[in-house]
């Protein structure tokens, strides 16, 4: 037997606004390191894995200071999320990893 337990959150409007803004900076992530793979297999024949991307991550808290805000396994968990993507289009499960806009990322 499974048991489900399902929480309904009802934050405040601070709280609101720190999620939405997390939301955002994970989106923005997300787009920033498909680019990257893009810009880099094309490039080098060869794009970065998911462990090189990640070991960039205190660099880009260093030169944008608004990702300190947000937790480390967010934002790695992000980067792992892109790479879930392309693992499943190379195993042809799905389509090539597609840009994410403010309505298509959860």
């Amino acid at each position: 037997m499974i048991t489900v337990h399902r929480f309904h959150i009802e934050p405040t409007k601070e709280q609101e606004r720190k999620l939405f803004q997390t939301l955002t900076l994970c989106r923005q992530l997300y787009n920033t390191a498909l680019k990257q793979r893009e810009i880099c297999y094309r490039q080098k024949g060869k794009s970065p894995c998911c462990t090189t991307q990640k070991n960039e991550l205190p660099a880009l808290k260093r030169e944008l200071p608004e990702y300190k805000q947000v937790n480390a396994q967010a934002l790695q968990d992000c980067l792992q999320r892109l790479d879930n993507a392309f693992d499943r289009f190379f195993k042809g499960l799905a389509g090539y990893p597609r840009y994410k806009d403010r309505d298509h990322y959860r």
